[in-house]
């Protein structure tokens, strides 16, 4: 009989769900035409191919734009699908499960299997303390299980050299209990959270079997790293009979956590039918030792995964800060009698700041630093709306007042309640040197003046999309040598390891000390003074900064 296997799907602000591989091929992607359409933007219309031969998967992209990974690595050519072998497209993941026709029903009634007929329970690291024994006194078939014994705990130490997948380790593991010990069913469940999931399964008996245990019976091996050894002794007057294990018609059970460096990561279920063997102390010491085994492959496998998803982050993360750093200016544009000059440093791997100059037909320029609240991919996503909403509209050449409200009427449209946008817009006329300016809640703008002189620019209101409302303006006319600079809250409120900020005090001092030189000079010397001021103390913001400087 061939096995059951289904794909879970898994699937960003949806229920994962379990897809049975039935089929002789699947066809993923955006299309309704597939066999399992996802609606991610990030996928193609026809992305990938799973396709079944007997017992036999593969994968092939089918030229996707933005790639297909199957365990954390591009896909280039088809490869050969395993169980537990992870898909990765776009914001969805795609897992291929054999499934198990034993099922384990956990009872929290106190009706399963219970511990009643324990006859050996012991930590499990005190079981392995002790290896089997090898003693030529032992008689010829005992000695044969013991070497048989050693030869399984090799075979399964040497699983964690190979590149096998989970479940394809977990059930060859069963595979070899079952020839050592002659069970008549076994179950692998692996810990998903605060859940319990069949990971390998076998039976000699009918399929769809079900094994109930109990709750408290699970609870002594995974919380209390426990390997338990139970029997029916009604043959024997010295020990509990243990009822639920008659009635289930089992002679013995073997249950050990798979335990290493002190995490449970799930147990081993094992058991023999009345009239065959029973299982002795040192089938338990076996079964505890390839757990420990076991469990180290789990943990190896869970961390390569972790690896491999931390690998697709930073490539996804990259690939949004290339998005983003397009978004800004590449160079300031070029304005007869000013010097312009802006940069932005995020701290992570994607910025909520903003800069920008836009030119008007009629020669004057428009300029915004902007900070959206909050950091990661959320903030960075109303960055890149800010952004396209600024630029559309600079080219209308409205009232800089009037682009501050429609600015913040917009954005609170497309924003969750609690997010905003502090910012600055100016608009600069070349001619006259005035420069009008709206502050939103932002960082009050710092003027210098050629003489040293200095002044800080209130706000005029709350910052974008909080509660939109009309916006008032000001105006400052910069005379040769004048300038505006410009910044988010990255700059000032940078800490040293006692937590004190790097403040306006030094940021007005600093600027009064370069005021005169060219704006390259400033960013690198202001980039050191931050630097120099936290020591190695990573920077909490991402730094933002524009100078406006009038040159004649």
């Amino acid at each position: 009989m061939s096995s059951v296997y289904s794909l879970i799907v898994e699937v960003p602000g949806e229920a994962s769900r379990r897809l049975p591989m039935d089929k002789g091929a699947l066809s993923i992607g955006r299309a309704s035409a597939n066999d399992l359409p996802l609606s991610d933007k990030m996928l193609s219309r026809r992305h990938v191919r799973i396709v079944r031969e007997g017992e036999s998967f593969t994968v092939e992209d089918l030229g996707s734009r933005n790639g297909t990974f199957l365990n954390g690595e591009r896909l280039y050519s088809t490869r050969r699908l395993e169980p537990g072998d992870r898909i990765s497209i776009g914001g969805c993941t795609l897992t291929l499960r054999r499934d198990s026709t034993t099922h384990v029903r956990i009872d929290t009634e106190g009706k399963a299997m219970s511990t009643d007929a324990t006859i050996f329970q012991a930590d499990s690291t005190l079981l392995r303390a002790r290896p089997p024994q090898t003693d030529e006194g032992l008689p010829a078939g005992e000695l044969a299980r013991v070497i048989a014994s050693l030869h399984l705990v090799q075979e399964m130490t040497m699983q964690l050299l190979k590149d096998v997948p989970t479940e394809t380790m977990l059930q060859s593991l069963l595979d070899s209990l079952f020839a050592t010990l002659h069970a008549d069913r076994g179950a692998v469940m692996l810990k998903r959270g605060d859940r319990l999931e069949m990971a390998a399964s076998r039976s000699s008996g009918r399929a769809g079997e079900e094994i109930r245990l109990s709750q408290t019976f699970v609870s002594a091996v995974l919380e209390r790293n426990q390997a338990m050894l139970l029997v029916d002794s009604g043959d024997s007057g010295d020990l509990v009979t243990a009822q639920s294990i008659r009635l289930s018609g089992i002679k013995s059970v073997l249950a050990a956590p798979l335990e290493n460096d002190g995490e449970v990561v799930g147990l081993i279920y094992l058991d023999s039918r009345l009239g065959q063997r029973t299982f002795s102390e040192e089938d338990l010491r076996l079964v505890t030792s390839v757990a420990n085994v076991a469990a180290a492959k789990v943990q190896n496998a869970r961390l390569a995964r972790e690896a491999a998803d931390k690998r697709r982050m930073e490539y996804d993360f990259g690939l949004a800060r290339q998005i983003q750093q397009k978004l800004l200016p590449e160079e300031p544009p070029e304005v007869a009698g000013f010097d312009l000059f802006g940069t932005n440093v995020p701290s992570r791997e994607v910025s909520g700041d903003y800069y920008d100059f836009r030119m008007r037909p009629d020669g004057r320029m428009y300029a915004i630093v902007a900070d959206v609240c909050g950091k990661g991919v959320g903030p960075a996503l109303l960055m890149a709306s800010l952004q396209a909403t600024f630029a559309a509209w600079a080219d209308e050449s409205m009232p800089l007042r009037d682009l501050a409200t429609r600015l913040s009427s917009t954005l609170a449209t497309r924003t969750a309640d609690g997010r905003f946008v502090t910012a600055v817009l100016l608009l600069v006329d070349p001619d006259s040197g005035r420069v009008e300016y709206v502050n939103a809640g932002h960082n009050p703008p710092l003027l210098v003046r050629a003489s040293g002189e200095t002044a800080t620019l209130p706000a005029h209101g709350k910052p974008l999309a909080l509660f939109p409302a009309p916006y008032d303006s000001s105006t400052v006319e910069l005379s040769p040598g004048d300038l505006m600079f410009l910044y988010t809250d990255g700059i000032t409120e940078a800490a040293d390891r006692e937590e004190q900020e790097f403040g306006m005090d030094r940021l007005r001092r600093f600027m009064v000390d370069n005021r005169a030189e060219p704006a390259e000079a400033i960013e690198g010397a202001l980039t050191r003074a931050l630097a120099d001021f936290v020591c190695d103390t990573p920077f909490a913001d991402d730094r933002t900064w524009m100078l406006v400087r009038r040159s004649v």
